[in-house]
Protein backbone atom coordinates (compact mmCIF):
# COMPACT_ATOMS: atom_id res chain seq x y z
CA UNK A 1 0.00 0.00 0.00
CA UNK A 2 1.40 3.38 -0.92
CA UNK A 3 0.69 6.38 1.27
CA UNK A 4 2.96 8.76 -0.66
CA UNK A 5 4.81 9.43 2.57
CA UNK A 6 8.04 8.61 4.26
CA UNK A 7 8.88 8.50 7.95
CA UNK A 8 10.39 11.96 7.37
CA UNK A 9 6.86 13.33 6.87
CA UNK A 10 5.83 12.14 10.33
CA UNK A 11 6.34 15.09 12.66
CA UNK A 12 6.59 14.76 16.45
CA UNK A 13 3.04 16.14 16.66
CA UNK A 14 1.68 13.56 14.18
CA UNK A 15 3.47 10.74 16.01
CA UNK A 16 2.02 11.93 19.33
CA UNK A 17 -1.51 12.14 17.92
CA UNK A 18 -1.35 8.65 16.41
CA UNK A 19 0.18 7.15 19.56
CA UNK A 20 -2.64 8.64 21.62
CA UNK A 21 -5.29 7.41 19.19
CA UNK A 22 -4.00 3.85 19.59
CA UNK A 23 -3.49 4.11 23.38
CA UNK A 24 0.31 4.24 23.47
CA UNK A 25 0.96 7.62 25.09
CA UNK A 26 1.31 10.76 23.05
CA UNK A 27 -1.35 13.43 23.38
CA UNK A 28 -4.82 13.97 22.06
CA UNK A 29 -5.37 15.82 18.81
CA UNK A 30 -8.04 18.41 18.11
CA UNK A 31 -11.54 17.48 16.95
CA UNK A 32 -10.87 17.41 13.20
CA UNK A 33 -7.70 15.36 13.57
CA UNK A 34 -9.40 12.91 15.95
CA UNK A 35 -12.07 12.32 13.30
CA UNK A 36 -9.41 12.03 10.59
CA UNK A 37 -7.51 9.44 12.64
CA UNK A 38 -10.70 7.48 13.21
CA UNK A 39 -11.46 7.52 9.48
CA UNK A 40 -7.92 6.44 8.59
CA UNK A 41 -7.93 3.73 11.25
CA UNK A 42 -11.10 2.18 9.83
CA UNK A 43 -10.43 2.80 6.13
CA UNK A 44 -9.75 0.03 3.67
CA UNK A 45 -6.38 0.25 1.87
CA UNK A 46 -7.76 2.14 -1.15
CA UNK A 47 -9.45 4.80 0.95
CA UNK A 48 -6.47 5.09 3.28
CA UNK A 49 -4.31 5.74 0.22
CA UNK A 50 -6.75 8.47 -0.89
CA UNK A 51 -6.68 10.09 2.54
CA UNK A 52 -2.89 9.71 2.49
CA UNK A 53 -2.67 11.94 -0.57
CA UNK A 54 -4.00 14.83 1.51
CA UNK A 55 -2.45 13.81 4.85
CA UNK A 56 0.68 11.77 4.07
CA UNK A 57 2.27 11.99 7.51
CA UNK A 58 -0.82 10.73 9.28
CA UNK A 59 -1.32 7.93 6.75
CA UNK A 60 2.30 6.81 7.10
CA UNK A 61 2.02 6.82 10.89
CA UNK A 62 -1.25 4.84 10.79
CA UNK A 63 0.29 2.24 8.47
CA UNK A 64 3.37 2.05 10.69
CA UNK A 65 1.52 1.55 13.95
CA UNK A 66 -0.95 -0.95 12.53
CA UNK A 67 1.30 -3.11 10.34
CA UNK A 68 4.92 -2.71 11.48
CA UNK A 69 5.94 -4.68 14.60
CA UNK A 70 8.34 -1.83 15.42
CA UNK A 71 5.74 0.86 14.68
CA UNK A 72 4.97 1.84 18.27
CA UNK A 73 8.60 2.29 19.39
CA UNK A 74 9.42 4.09 16.13
CA UNK A 75 6.56 6.55 16.64
CA UNK A 76 7.54 6.98 20.30
CA UNK A 77 11.04 7.96 19.17
CA UNK A 78 9.61 10.36 16.56
CA UNK A 79 7.27 11.90 19.15
CA UNK A 80 10.18 12.43 21.55
CA UNK A 81 12.24 14.62 19.20
CA UNK A 82 12.86 17.94 20.89
CA UNK A 83 10.92 17.07 24.05
CA UNK A 84 12.26 17.34 27.58
CA UNK A 85 10.65 16.03 30.75
CA UNK A 86 9.68 18.93 33.03
CA UNK A 87 10.41 16.84 36.14
CA UNK A 88 13.75 15.13 35.52
CA UNK A 89 14.97 16.96 32.39
CA UNK A 90 15.35 13.68 30.49
CA UNK A 91 15.16 13.66 26.71
CA UNK A 92 15.03 9.94 25.90
CA UNK A 93 11.25 9.41 26.24
CA UNK A 94 8.78 7.98 25.68
CA UNK A 95 6.83 11.02 26.78
CA UNK A 96 3.34 11.75 28.01
CA UNK A 97 2.55 15.23 26.72
CA UNK A 98 -0.25 17.70 27.02
CA UNK A 99 -0.57 21.29 25.94
CA UNK A 100 0.74 22.47 29.32
CA UNK A 101 3.52 19.98 30.19
CA UNK A 102 5.64 17.05 29.09
CA UNK A 103 6.66 14.17 31.35
CA UNK A 104 8.74 11.12 30.58
CA UNK A 105 6.84 7.90 31.24
CA UNK A 106 8.79 7.01 34.44
CA UNK A 107 8.05 10.44 35.98
CA UNK A 108 4.42 10.24 34.87
CA UNK A 109 4.10 6.90 36.63
CA UNK A 110 5.84 8.21 39.76
CA UNK A 111 8.90 6.00 39.30
CA UNK A 112 11.32 8.95 39.47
Amino acid sequence: MSTHATPMSITPEIASHVLHHFGHGGYEAGTFTRHLLSAMDTADPANLARLGEAFPGYAAAIVGIKYDPEGVPALQRMASIGLTCITCGGTSGPFISSYSHTLCEPCHQGQR
